[in-house]
């Protein structure tokens, strides 16, 4: 067995993210095994992992995603992982083990989720969110082609500390499609191929530099097609809970009571430190570029 860390935690596993994760020699926080599963997820969802729909189901003490003909997954108490291969390849088993899997344990950690991706400018980060399509990750990629560290791909973790919002990072690894590597002209022989299938890359960025302490959150912004019917403007703090419930990453299943209420005073709790901004994205790859670095000049100005 041996010891990685990811979105903060020392993950034991038999399964090898060499190159992928960094390694740790800290104490355990989840243990991710294999072991033979019932079949319990049968509920649809609106998740989709290389074209399969994931099926969701709940017990007293888990949480259960299947993707049927690749590998059935169950979560317990935000400390364990049981998984079964249903016929994937050790990658295939790894990026959905990153995905929404580690999302269903953040979840039961407690951790302010959201689809999207998160930077780290300076010393603080930013965060996208937005519809598929909007250009998360290709923001996200536009920032880290300059240099600026991408915490976070697909799916964003905050925690609150004495009542301020942190982005976790993830690991070092994001995916992006193959239009913005033409787009944002990166060099393709640095990076591989998805798993996802052979319009999406994988960047891996190195490892050795990659932070593990939270970064202060500074701003989420809402992004939208160019071509959308919406100002670009601030999101007032009493509009934040409502907006960003529309961007959460995982089943829908579990939007209930308890967790609604702690999501609206979280949501709150972050808008009071971050500002939170709905931004229609930039039309073309030039025009993003400029955005990027303007960006970034006001946050480390």
């Amino acid at each position: 067995m041996k010891k990685y860390v990811a979105f903060g935690l020392t993950l034991e596993t038999e399964l090898d993210f060499t190159g992928v994760l960094q390694e740790s020699t800290k104490e355990t926080d989840v243990r991710i095994a294999e072991a033979l599963l019932h079949n319990q997820a049968r509920r649809p969802t609106r998740v989709h992992r290389r074209g399969v729909q994931a099926r969701f189901g709940k017990t007293p003490t888990s949480l259960l995603l299947h993707w049927a003909g690749i590998a059935s997954f169950q979560v317990s108490g935000g400390k364990e992982i049981i998984y079964q291969n249903l016929g994937a390849d050790e990658g295939t088993l790894r990026l959905f083990l990153l995905s929404e899997v580690i999302g269903l344990l953040l979840y039961q950690r407690g951790l302010f989720l959201l689809h999207g991706s998160a930077v780290k400018v300076g010393t603080t980060a930013s965060v996208f969110v937005g519809v598929p399509g909007a250009g998360k990750s290709t923001t996200a990629a536009a920032f880290g082609q300059i240099g600026h560290t991408v915490l976070t791909d697909d799916l964003v973790a905050i925690q609150l500390m004495g009542n301020k919002p942190f982005v976790i990072p993830a690991f070092a690894q994001y995916k992006i499609w193959k239009n913005t590597v033409d787009g944002l002209k990166l060099n393709k022989s640095s990076l591989e191929p998805s798993f996802e299938g052979a319009t999406k890359f994988l960047v891996t960025q190195p490892l050795a530099d990659f932070p593990n302490a939270p970064v202060p959150l500074q701003r989420i912004t809402l992004l939208y097609p160019s071509n959308a019917r919406r100002p670009d403007e601030p999101i007032k703090p009493l509009r934040s809970p409502v907006e960003l419930l529309k961007h959460f990453p995982l089943p829908v299943q579990l939007l209930t009571g308890n967790f609604l209420q702690a999501h609206f005073r979280d949501s709150l709790a972050i808008a009071q430190y971050a500002a939170i901004y709905q931004q229609k994205r930039p039309n073309g790859f030039d025009a993003l570029n400029l955005f990027v670095k303007s960006y970034s000049d006001r946050c480390l100005a």
